[in-house]
């Protein structure tokens, strides 16, 4: 077996210094061509590796042990640029890691470096001016999704085990459909997002991605306390999400067999009505409202105008910066009652399916509108939510569906995706890749 294809119990028991050699060649290899890392500390990751493998050695291996993975650009990792994809933030050293990546390291897990992702996190499709832009595996002629794009793209090439991203609007997810991985936006606040550029503080989540529901897991498992599984027996589908127009036939399809799938395992699934909430204006509110905190984050680079920022960024700020405040209430309005349905409708079930995304990736160039729809609704309810591939498009592209919870039901919702799996087999390598 390839050391790549390890999963995270095989990795704790293998050579983790030839794992994390595995590793670097494939970036060495492949990221000329996916732009997926901005920054490999080859250095670092070997020495980390052979701690592991004397760990390892002495039968003392810790939950991640020996397992390399990859860094949102957007976290800190002490001694490097946090950049965020933004060119005004090259020389934004971080001197201490981020919480995040010291449970990670605490663990064992060897750190390869950051990932690269859209510019100050603010867009789907990872095509960023500064970094360069990111590509898909199953088809480098398609977006990896954004903004965790690098973190997408590398996990499904087998450039890491698994990645870190940060998720606002679907930011985690979004990759994960788009590259045919598994990506989990945890419970807001469930997870430390200290040491992160921020974009929304309201919206915010830093969770894993994965090319398995276990190494998903084990991953989510290290960076916060998620309990154990609750026995589930409803699950909820929402109108506003079935009757889109605009779905893909082979999203749809994958859709109707998870549907179908859970059917078979002996969960109810109930189709709620949802046909009052306005989707599109109360995820464009959230975009707003992300653009103002970007806005004020990013507001002494705004002034200066000397190309720290890209102008698509700097046309986000003022689009948040022109809301009027009538605006700002309607679309506070539309999001406080597209979360409130959420929360009403797993009063009455135990998880909601959806589809991820739409379509399946598209083609580089501008993002079809639309493409936090589905993925927003559990950032606005603050709860939790799994994104796993779930079938191809005729073209050969991944396709995924998602997985809503309530608060603090991580365990649930791995272990339902877990069963899931069983039968969808969601993952499969990239053939230029495997």
């Amino acid at each position: 077996m390839a050391l790549h294809t390890l999963s995270v119990a095989g990795v704790r028991g293998a050579d983790a210094v030839a794992v994390t050699e595995a590793y670097l060649g494939r970036i060495a290899r492949f990221n000329g061509e996916l732009n997926a890392f901005t920054m490999v500390d080859a250095a670092g990751a070997r020495a980390a590796a052979a701690q592991s493998a004397r760990r390892i050695a002495a039968g003392d291996a810790r939950a991640l042990e020996g397992v390399p993975i990859g860094i949102k650009a957007n976290i800190d990792i002490a001694g490097f640029a946090t950049t965020a994809g933004v060119e005004a933030r090259r020389g934004a050293v971080a001197t201490a890691d981020a919480p995040v990546v010291t449970r990670l390291r605490e663990a064992g897990a060897v750190i390869l470096g950051h990932l690269n992702m859209h510019e100050a996190a603010m867009g789907a499709t990872s095509d960023n001016a500064a970094f360069g832009r990111v590509n898909n595996p199953h088809n480098p002629g398609h977006t990896p999704g954004g903004s965790s794009g690098g973190s997408g793209s590398a996990v499904a090439a087998g450039l890491c085990l698994a990645a870190l991203g940060t998720d606002t609007l679907g930011s985690i997810r979004i990759p994960a459909a788009y590259n045919g991985v598994y990506g989990l936006k945890p419970t807001h606040g469930l997870v430390s997002d200290d040491g992160v550029v921020p974009m929304c503080r309201r919206l915010d989540s830093v969770g894993p991605l994965a090319r398995s529901v276990a190494d998903l897991g084990a991953v989510m498992r290290v960076l916060a306390p998620i309990g154990e599984a609750a026995p589930l027996s409803r699950v909820a589908t929402l109108s506003v999400i079935d009757d889109f127009a605009r779905t893909d036939v082979a999203v749809r399809s994958a859709y109707l067999l998870a549907h179908d799938l859970i059917e078979g395992l002996g969960l109810s699934v109930t189709r709620y009505d949802a046909s009052d909430v306005d989707l599109r204006t109360a995820l464009t509110a959230g975009f707003i409202e992300s653009a103002r905190e970007v806005g004020e984050f990013y507001a002494a680079d705004y002034a200066r105008d000397d190309g720290g920022l890209s102008p698509e960024l700097r046309g986000y700020i003022a689009q948040g910066r022109a809301a009027t405040p009538d605006a700002l209430a309607a679309g506070n309005a539309a999001m406080a009652k597209a979360a409130a349905r959420l929360h009403a409708v797993l009063q009455m079930a135990d998880v909601i399916l959806m589809p991820t995304e739409p379509q399946p990736a598209f083609a580089h160039g501008p993002a079809p509108v639309g493409q936090a729809l589905f993925t927003g609704l559990a950032n606005l309810a603050g709860l939790p939510a799994l994104a796993l591939p779930a079938g191809w498009s005729a073209e050969g592209m991944p396709v995924s569906v998602q997985l809503v919870g309530r608060a603090g039901s991580e365990a649930s919702l791995l272990a339902l995706a877990a069963k899931l799996d069983q039968v969808l087999r969601g993952y499969s390598p990239p053939p230029a890749y495997s």
